[in-house]
């Protein structure tokens, strides 16, 4: 984390939390700024509220050809609206392990002008023809890998609908202009790294199921050589066509019927309305304080905002800063125990569950919950009441950030559930 000093007598913080994205401004600092050799896009966070305009922009994504991209696109005029669609659009061609137009995602969103404060829900969902039993034999049992790799795996799309409905409705230029570095890197290639590689090694046997997956990725269904060029041509097609036409250029027309026809005939359950009736949510960000920082997160179904904050109130009042380290830690992991465990128990997709959010967001609940903590035991996780599901980390998900000159800021975690989807 690099800081930057300013006249202004604050300083601005960008922090990211898997999927938690959070805003804050501290108070008061003399100290002089940090020297940087990229003094026009340096490293710097953004306040929830009404602030001065930051002393420069800055883009930090997975990828040097993505965030690239996002910078050419600040300096033909866009905003960070703007750029955030050319950053996930290369980022779906550069980084296909992580992110895709196949996927989907959430976008925590800041407009400078009038301090809007929204998260744009993009995640997939399921088929219309998708039920319970799915994934489950004759017997109930679970079908191991049947919800992970193959067209039966695969959700419906929310990425190409987000970013028509970024450029549509909070950017300043046309998608033909955001898409192009996207569009010229998929037609033209770009040159494998041994990390993709290493990825693609990881999931050879389920891209190699997949005749279309295994010509573009695999080289006569081996793992190419690192420095390979990558072309993508039917990539390139989706977006020039999304770039002209907009969301019915994907979730209508030519490229859903070739979508439906090739999910149905891999096994999958598509269907053309599943495509027509896909849109983007706006919803409500989670927004708490903590010792004086105004703290803006993701909201459900997420669970990142929700998780963090009630972390923070139960740390609410300790001096962690004047602790010892171990016990500093121990409260810190304590406190995510409790909030895990609520996670486990109450979180869910709000269109379908319903989330006790003002009483996980009560500081009055996480009093409760801290009168449990003590600072010379660690409560055991078996004691904790909700069942503790084994969390997996991956390489199945990207993110990026994005703040202009403006003050526009874009905190977005797209995700393909694993690494390269269901194959």
């Amino acid at each position: 984390m690099r800081y930057m000093g300013t006249a202004l007598c604050e300083f601005w913080l960008f922090i990211v939390l898997g999927s938690s994205v959070i805003f804050m401004v501290s108070g008061c600092s003399h100290s002089p700024a940090t020297s940087s050799s990229e003094p026009s896009h340096q490293s710097i966070g953004s306040s929830s509220r009404p602030r001065s305009k930051p002393p420069a922009a800055a883009i930090a994504s997975a990828h040097p050809l993505a965030t690239q991209a996002g910078i050419e696109i600040l300096e033909r005029g866009g905003n960070a609206f703007d750029a955030a669609i050319a950053v996930a659009s290369v980022l779906a061609v550069v980084e296909p392990s992580g992110s895709g137009l196949g996927g989907g995602g959430f976008w925590l969103l800041h407009r400078a002008r009038d301090g809007k404060q929204v998260m744009l829900d993009s995640r997939e969902t399921a088929p219309l023809a998708a039920h319970r039993d799915l994934f489950l034999d004759e017997n109930k049992q679970v079908l191991p890998g049947k919800s992970l790799d193959g067209a039966l795996a695969a959700g419906i799309p929310g990425v190409p609908a987000a970013l028509v409905h970024l450029s549509k409705n909070y950017g300043q230029l046309p998608l033909t202009t955001t898409l192009a570095p996207a569009i010229e890197l998929a037609q033209h290639g770009f040159l494998l790294d041994e990390h993709l590689l290493k990825l693609m090694r990881f999931r050879q046997k389920a891209i190699q199921t997949s005749p279309a997956a295994a010509s573009i990725f695999l080289d006569h269904g081996k793992v190419p050589g690192s420095g390979t060029r990558l072309v993508q041509t039917d990539l390139a097609h989706t977006l020039s066509t999304l770039a002209k036409q907009g969301h019915d250029g994907f979730y209508k027309g030519e490229i859903a019927e070739k979508l439906v026809a090739s999910v149905k005939h891999s096994g999958g359950i598509w269907s053309l309305t599943d495509l027509a009736r896909y849109h983007v949510i706006e919803r409500k960000p989670i927004a708490g304080d903590y010792q004086g920082a105004r703290i803006i997160s993701a909201a459900p179904p997420s669970s990142g905002g929700l998780v963090l904050m009630e972390t923070l109130n139960i740390l609410n009042g300790y001096a962690l800063n004047q602790l010892d380290r171990a016990t500093r830690k121990h409260l810190i992991v304590e406190a995510w125990k409790r909030a895990y465990r609520d996670r486990a128990e109450y979180m869910g997709d709000p269109d379908f569950v319903n989330i006790p959010v003002e009483r996980l967001l009560s500081q009055n609940y996480a009093d409760a919950l801290k009168t449990t903590i003590r600072n010379d035991v660690a409560l055991p996780s078996q004691y904790l009441a909700a069942p503790q599901a084994e969390i997996q980390q991956g390489n199945n998900t990207t993110h990026f950030s994005v703040l202009d000159k403006s003050g526009n800021r874009v905190a977005a975690t797209l995700s393909i559930n694993y690494p390269f989807g269901s194959g």
